[in-house]
């Protein structure tokens, strides 16, 4: 124990090891946000629903929550390609919304559905879904309460919002992370709320929300 506390020391005085890290890729109000919302929705039938999941850092958490909060009787709904963006989106981006990062097609190309599964196999709570989120049949897991939509492109965007939303329960909620800028997601937030006649509301810097 001594010689652990040594290395911790010369770790935390010496090198950059010690340094506090923030893990996540959102803000720290968007983490705020969905635990209140699950807190809000907890005795609401229905879904907790993550489509971009990447290694799954914001999935972990919510997990965390879950667990601490003694309610593993939620589910929680984890969709993803686990191969990166489809080649199709990123096309439409670069032709269409003059998108000019040309690794969109290699991004997040690391994952992989079995280990992510792997991974997340101690919270019984979890169903992982291979899939593109434009393309999911969300009535299979209907009703959803709750979902953070966190696909950056335009097309995704635009194709899963209202299907998730059809399949959202009355009171529920929509988070759309990016946007913000020239993503994409964002023009697809924005126009999916003009067809609802609803005002945009931007909580943080970069994530919309939709409530039913």
């Amino acid at each position: 124990m001594y010689t652990v506390d040594l290395l911790k020391k010369a770790a935390f005085r010496h090198t950059r090891f010690g340094k506090p890290q923030y893990p996540f890729n959102i803000e720290p109000i968007q983490l705020a946000t969905l635990i209140f919302e699950i807190e809000r929705l907890r005795d609401v039938e229905g879904a907790i629903v993550e489509i971009g999941v990447a290694r799954g850092m914001t999935s972990r958490f919510l997990c965390e929550h879950i667990v601490k909060s003694g309610h593993r009787d939620q589910r929680l709904v984890a969709i993803d390609t686990f191969n990166s963006f489809v080649p199709e989106h990123v096309e439409y981006e670069m032709k269409k919304r003059s998108e000019t990062r040309r690794d969109l097609g290699s991004m997040f190309s690391y994952n992989d559905y079995e280990v992510w599964k792997r991974n997340f196999r101690e919270f019984s709570f979890v169903s992982v879904f291979q899939s593109d989120c434009a393309k999911f049949d969300y009535s299979k897991i209907a009703p959803i309460k709750l979902t953070f939509l966190d696909v950056d492109l335009y097309l995704p965007t635009q194709e899963a919002l209202p299907k998730i939303y059809e399949n959202t329960c009355d009171g529920g909620a929509i988070l759309v992370d990016d946007v913000q800028g020239d993503f994409g997601a964002r023009q697809a937030y924005l126009e999916f709320c003009s067809s609802l006649g609803k005002e945009p509301v931007v909580i943080g810097t970069k994530c919309g929300v939709i409530r039913k």
